[in-house]
């Protein structure tokens, strides 16, 4: 396994995030307790040390999982979550608010068994909410030491800039990660966020590398989609599965014939040439940690990747949501 520092920090995370979204019991591709520990134990024994969740998740069962299966190992582990998501029945329980924050807060402590956290991420940008009350907030619970370090997700890059600004300013703890929506289909984040990031040295953390499973190779242009994700995952059919999608998926899938690999490893070994500090992946079985993990060693020559680049089309800026 390698290790990477994130942002200006000296919190250092392994190269492979383990993504937590498939923990709970909120669709049928997701995994509960028991499947989620085999997942867990062998993560830790490959050097995998962060390991990304979210309140919502499963309306805070993945955070409980999390917490179930980390508590023999705290200090040796990087925890994440989110907040900003609706959570539970009462619609008072949403966004981005300095109430809200508190709140939710100790909540995520508590199913996580932990009297801090690595990691808090807003989880997307809150239009409600002027962001100078957020940042205050964050900047409260770290003062507070319930959170060692803050960071964004998908956002525009305006926004990002505005918020790093204003911590700035005010002195106040500034976002150090980026998670945002990248792979090898949608790129548009090379337009102005990675650059952007890369140069402020904010940690960079995609979400969907792998295209939640598009990329595994286990679909076929024009053949009819029944797994259990599609069915069940309404956006793997609205943002992939365009004839543009296809041109790229059947670039790796041939590189991968070529260097003997899973596709799945040939789009997270090109995520990673991309100066990003670890990609998040999101597991249901054993299998694809080990496989997740392996892609480190797997080389990518520079024929390689302008093959893979080549059938790129332009997309409308998505992952905002």
């Amino acid at each position: 396994m390698k290790y990477e520092t994130i942002g200006k920090t000296n919190t250092k995370i392994s190269k492979i995030t383990l993504g937590c979204m498939s923990f709970g019991s909120n669709a049928k591709w997701m995994v509960e307790l028991d499947d989620a520990r085999s997942i867990i134990e062998c993560a830790l024994d490959l050097g995998i040390t962060f390991f990304d969740t979210a309140n919502a998740y499963s309306n805070g069962r993945s955070e409980e999982i999390l917490g179930d299966l980390l508590k023999g190992c705290r200090n040796e582990v990087v925890i994440g979550t989110k907040v900003r998501y609706q959570m539970g029945d009462n619609p008072s329980d949403l966004g981005l608010s300095k109430e809200q924050i508190n709140k939710q807060i100790e909540k995520s402590l508590k199913r996580l068994k932990t009297n801090y956290i690595d990691l808090y991420q807003i989880h997307r940008w809150d239009y409600e909410i002027p962001i100078e009350e957020t940042l205050r907030a964050l900047d409260k619970l770290v003062k507070e030491k319930k959170i060692e370090h803050i960071g964004a997700s998908s956002m525009h890059t305006w926004q990002f800039a505005k918020s790093l600004q204003i911590s700035k300013e005010l002195e106040l703890s500034r976002f150090e990660t980026m998670t945002n929506y990248y792979n090898l289909c949608y790129r548009e984040e090379e337009r102005e966020m990675i650059p952007f990031c890369n140069d402020n040295k904010i940690s960079l953390l995609p979400y969907s590398p792998i295209a939640k499973g598009f990329l595994s190779g286990k679909y076929i242009r024009n053949q009819k989609n029944d797994s259990v994700r599609f069915i069940t995952d309404p956006r793997l059919a609205e943002r992939f599965f365009k004839s543009e999608d296809f041109d790229v998926l059947e670039v790796v899938v041939e590189i991968a014939k070529e260097k003997d690999v899973k596709p799945s490893q040939i789009a997270l070994s090109w995520i990673l040439s991309k100066n990003i500090t670890s990609p998040i992946v999101g597991i249901t079985k054993k299998s694809q940690i080990e496989e997740a993990v392996d892609s480190l060693d797997i080389k990518l020559t520079n024929d390689d990747i302008k093959r893979l680049e080549k059938p790129y089309q332009v997309h409308a800026i998505t992952g905002h949501e």
